[in-house]
């Protein structure tokens, strides 16, 4: 098989040394500095006998004529040389032919072994042909082959699946799966787009609704946006008792602060629970009822929409004059209130754009990561900035940061300033 490759490789080389050797060859039968030669010479005859002519009825005396002989004789030998004659024989276009039919095939050589054999497109190309028929079966909605899915990383599928995309970019099943892979590689934000691709090209799949509902919410750190919330809406429509759908609409409404919309979609999961006697001692369904109780005891105490249930914490966010061109407008700032003493995941977050800087927040028991610890229920916090240059709510190199104020929580209502002045 190499040698047909080579065989091949060497015949197209010679081919295209061809179409640059014929006419170089074809214009080398008559001596071009032959024919220049014998041009000069003529002109020098011609011109000589115009000065005797000239000599001859007088318009021209001996002194001159003798002048302008010698002239002409001067600039003749310049061209009429060995040594110009040389000079053009080593660049004649038959040496130029030769080398021409001799480097192509060597250039064409080191060309493949340099770039087109190189290991790693190599690797490439192999991996992309073993696994074709599994990325077929992804696209096709099957689980892929058990020896791939052991002997290829999940990162190799994503490689492999982005190939196929680009060249099948309808394939709404193809994103899907890309997507799925992506969430396993905890890459939200590539995840969410992908998922956005399936839906956009069948807007009525329930699995594209929910899972691009869910990276959406993910990445907003809990919250329920315009488009979340019409995902969701489209998905119950169809199906009612979705338990899928009841559950991120219940939990994200009330991370959102809407809790009226949380007690609907919560007693609404339980009441189609209960027509299908499902068990109801998994750590899904105890947190749906935490979370159910505490927003009807919320909407009785009247607390409604960002309303604080605590005092809260009023964050001034603003960037130094040192860091100021180092992020976009379209960047994401995250604010976080973490416990000084206690697990490092957050309290609260609050997502803005960091078009939107200088800002001032208000950091409250609305904006709580988790229902049973509300940010009130922590004595002392730490509150930060950054601005996220990639969108994840994770540190990354190249983010924007501010140095964590510490936080004596009493009851009463605080103000901290933030000042983004540091590169992680």
């Amino acid at each position: 098989m190499m040698t047909l490759f080579f065989s091949l490789a060497l015949a197209l080389s010679l081919l295209a040394a061809a179409f640059i050797v014929l006419p170089l060859w074809r214009g080398s039968r008559g001596d071009a500095g032959q024919d220049l030669l014998a041009l000069n010479r003529r002109v020098f005859r011609e011109r000589l006998a115009e000065l005797e002519r000239d000599r001859a009825e007088g318009r021209t005396d001996e002194a001159t004529f003798d002048e302008l002989r010698t002239e002409l004789e001067r600039n003749m030998l310049t061209v009429d040389t060995p040594v110009a004659e040389g000079a053009s024989s080593r660049f004649s276009p038959r040496v130029v032919s030769v080398v021409v039919v001799l480097a192509l095939p060597l250039l064409a050589l080191g060309f493949y072994r340099g770039v087109v054999a190189s290991p790693a497109l190599g690797h490439w190309w192999e991996m992309r042909e073993e696994m074709g028929p599994s990325v077929d079966r992804l696209v096709r909605g099957q689980a892929p082959d058990e020896a791939d899915a052991r002997s290829h990383t999940i990162g190799d599928f994503v490689r492999v699946l982005q190939d196929r995309l680009q060249h099948e970019p309808g394939s709404d099943e193809g994103w899907f799966m890309l997507g799925v892979a992506y969430m396993q590689l905890e890459m939200l934000q590539p995840a969410s787009t992908a998922f956005e691709h399936a839906w956009r090209l069948r807007p009525t799949e329930p699995r594209y609704e929910l899972l691009y509902a869910q990276t959406r919410i993910f990445s907003s750190e809990g919250q329920l946006d315009s488009v979340t919330r019409g995902l969701l809406d489209d998905v119950l429509s169809r199906e009612p008792g979705h338990e899928g759908a009841l559950v991120m609409y219940g939990l994200a409404a009330y991370q959102s602060g809407d809790y009226a919309t949380a007690v609907t979609r919560l007693e609404q999961l339980q009441q189609h629970r209960a027509a299908r006697h499902a068990p109801e001692n998994s750590p899904m369904i105890a947190q749906v009822a935490s979370t159910l109780a505490d927003a009807r005891q919320k909407l009785k105490a009247g607390v409604s929409g960002k309303a604080a249930v605590a005092a809260g914490i009023t964050v001034k966010v603003r960037v130094d004059r040192s860091v100021a061109g180092r992020f976009a407008p379209g960047d994401t700032v995250y604010v976080f209130a973490k416990a000084l003493a206690g697990p490092p995941m957050p309290l609260a977050v609050i997502r803005r754009g960091a078009g939107e800087l200088p800002l001032t927040l208000e950091l409250d028991d609305s904006q709580s990561m988790m229902p049973q610890r509300p940010l009130s229920s922590v004595a002392e916090v730490a509150v930060s900035a950054r601005i996220s240059r990639h969108g994840s709510p994770d540190p990354q190199p190249g983010d924007l940061e501010a140095v964590a104020v510490p936080v004596r929580q009493g009851g009463q209502h605080q103000t901290v300033e933030l000042v983004i002045q540091s590169v992680r």
